[in-house]
């Protein structure tokens, strides 16, 4: 609503930023992760560790962001920049390492339901360090209204579509274990 209303921006050395967009992402997209992490230990005990590891690298990644698109120089635009995409890696690596294994293990329908969230998840997050690279604040690809543009419609899919694919498939997945659980009460009497 900030963007909408013409907030949340400001102008430094010729080039706009959005920080809107940063105090937003600062707190959804760690709690992204979190939903994505409670859903891959959704059977066994939560690793809390690994939880708050990931979360914490992925405000390193929205916080290198905002300093990238603040800084004058380029070359420190740059360097920020690698420095969050490095973090967000490393998010990469622990959403589909030691996170994916925790879904092992858990059944055939919880690991299925990890993985396409787990790639539904990838594609529209390396797609925000791309619109990044390509619009103004990066080599300038695109002008401001498609980077805006793209802005708008990458959270709508990965907040809203990541919702709605992770609670229907939670859901699916107690409509599977309640029925099981009837079947065999039932062959157990």
């Amino acid at each position: 609503m900030a963007m909408a209303l013409g907030q949340g921006k400001v102008e430094i050395a010729g080039q706009i930023t959005h920080y809107a967009r940063y105090v937003d992402w600062i707190v959804t997209t760690p709690l992204l992760l979190l939903s994505l992490s409670l859903t891959a230990m959704y059977f066994i005990t939560k690793d809390w560790i690994l939880i708050a590891s990931l979360m914490g690298t992925q405000a390193i990644v929205v916080v290198s962001g905002l300093i990238a698109d603040l800084s004058t120089i380029g070359e420190a635009r740059f360097l920020w920049y690698i420095c969050g995409v490095v973090a967000f890696l490393v998010v990469l690596w622990g959403i589909w390492r030691p996170l994916r294994t925790k879904t092992r293990g858990q059944g055939v329908e919880l690991s299925r339901l990890y993985d396409r969230l787990l790639s539904y998840f990838t594609v529209l997050w390396i797609s925000y360090p791309i619109a990044w690279l390509i619009g103004p604040s990066g080599l300038g690809w695109v002008n401001q209204t498609i980077e805006t543009l793209l802005f708008c419609v990458l959270p709508f899919f990965s907040k809203v579509g990541f919702s709605y694919l992770d609670l229907n498939g939670l859901r699916r997945l107690n409509r599977i274990k309640n029925s099981v659980n009837t079947a065999s009460h039932d062959v157990a009497y």
